[in-house]
């Protein structure tokens, strides 16, 4: 009789966590939402000289960029919370400026590759939300904010 307790109270708990996993995101969480460019790593991430920033089309294709400059380019597709991006980039690319563990990326500068991410975004409001991605065995992390529109 202890472990259908025990099974009852983890079945309920998982039941609980879904519940409130499923109610951090908004109803219509569409193409139309994620449309626009986004600064990651927050609002100070627009528009910065070495910041990154997302640009997602409404026509499911997406631009990533560091400084203004390039980094990545393919397509997008947005399943209730689950994000795919179908992408090109070089290695380069994912060479962090901040840190000097991974500056050996830098060697394939001018070599691209095909790369496919999986992100989960949750804590979702109007101007920003948050994700959790996935791409070639590594998680990363990041907060995005909307970006204003430029003039």
């Amino acid at each position: 009789m202890e472990i259908l307790s025990r099974l009852i109270t983890v079945l309920g708990v998982q039941a609980c966590v879904f519940a409130m996993a499923t109610a951090a995101w908004p109803a219509e969480l569409t193409k139309d939402y994620l449309a626009g460019t986004w600064g990651i790593g927050g609002a100070p991430a627009c528009g910065g000289a070495a910041t990154e920033n997302i640009t997602f089309r409404s026509d499911g294709t997406f631009e990533a960029s560091r400084g203004g400059k390039a980094t990545a380019t393919g397509f997008w597709h947005l399943v209730e919370n689950i994000l795919d991006l179908h992408m090109v980039s070089s290695p380069a690319f994912f060479d962090d400026p901040t840190t000097t563990a991974d500056d050996a990326l830098s060697a394939f500068a001018g070599k691209y590759d095909y790369y496919y991410a999986k992100a989960m975004l949750f804590d979702i409001e109007d101007n920003n939300f948050r994700m959790v991605a996935n791409m070639n065995n590594a998680m990363r992390g990041a907060k995005l904010d909307r970006c204003p529109k430029s003039s």
